[in-house]
């Protein structure tokens, strides 16, 4: 597959959330300078004596400068993916962007998935070890099925943990997901399971009691937890991962989150 799809709500998310973090952070680059390395900041939002104008100039070498230069990376970090994001939507709608109010207030959840938890949790806890792992950028892998799913979450931009822990008291067993993904811009994790060879009468019992643990722990499909089911090992549908990832992203978010202005409203309707 080539362009990962975003569906309107979660495009319209990632864009607001980026633009949002833009306007609080000092804006600029790193250039050379008088043969230095130099930090030039034409915007701060904590000195408005700062301006293209009169820009601020602090050389890298510098204890100021280091600290200003790696604000000023994760700066042109966002402005990036904000550029390419913006580029997306206008080459996809006719409309402006909505604006979004945050925080996305959520429906009811059993489970306090949110950043705070993601980031709490400890990765590769899983005890079962495979004859044959995929190693990777990720660590070792259980599957290759596995690791086309690290990839494609990566390119679709969604920090992951594998193989965290989690304790299900209603069948007082500890299981380890495959993954555990972050929709941090809406403030929520969500587990996902790479449920593959099910042609298989083993490993589709091991599926189906894995199933009923989360059913049973109130982990709802597409709340709280993501099935991407295989049938065989050999069938990784890229296409069909990336629907089902972005199609619970998206039904998290509630249609009145995003504001769009009368006249978009009007031209969406009527084009």
């Amino acid at each position: 597959m080539n362009q990962i799809y975003l569906p309107l709500k979660v495009h319209a998310v990632k864009l607001e959330y980026r633009r949002l973090l833009l306007e609080k952070m000092p804006h600029g680059c790193i250039r050379l300078r008088r043969g230095k390395r130099t930090v030039v900041i034409n915007y701060d939002p904590e000195d408005p004596k700062v301006s293209s104008k009169c820009p601020r100039f602090l050389s890298v070498a510098s204890k100021r400068g280091r600290e200003y230069a790696e604000i000023i990376n994760k700066y042109l970090k966002v402005k990036t993916e904000y550029d390419y994001l913006l580029d997306l939507w206008y080459s996809t709608y006719c409309i402006a962007p909505p604006r979004v109010r945050f925080p996305v207030v959520r429906g009811h959840s059993f489970h306090e998935m949110n950043n705070e938890y993601f980031d709490e949790q400890k990765e590769n806890r899983g005890k079962y070890e495979t004859d044959t792992p995929t190693y990777s950028d990720h660590g070792a892998l259980k599957s290759k099925n596995e690791l086309m799913s690290a990839e494609l979450l990566d390119r679709m931009g969604i920090p992951f943990k594998y193989e965290t822990e989690l304790f299900i008291g209603e069948t007082n067993k500890t299981i380890n997901p495959d993954f555990l993904i972050s929709f941090f811009e809406i403030d929520r994790c969500i587990y996902l399971e790479v449920l593959g060879m099910n042609d298989k009468g083993d490993y589709s019992v091991k599926t189906a009691t894995k199933l009923y643990d989360y059913s049973r722990g109130k982990y709802r499909p597409g709340r709280e937890v993501i099935y991407v089911i295989l049938y065989d090992k050999s069938n990784f549908d890229s296409d069909y991962f990336v629907q089902q990832v972005m199609s619970a992203f998206n039904n998290m978010i509630p249609d009145d989150a995003l504001e769009w202005a009368e006249e978009d409203i009007y031209l969406e309707q009527t084009s």
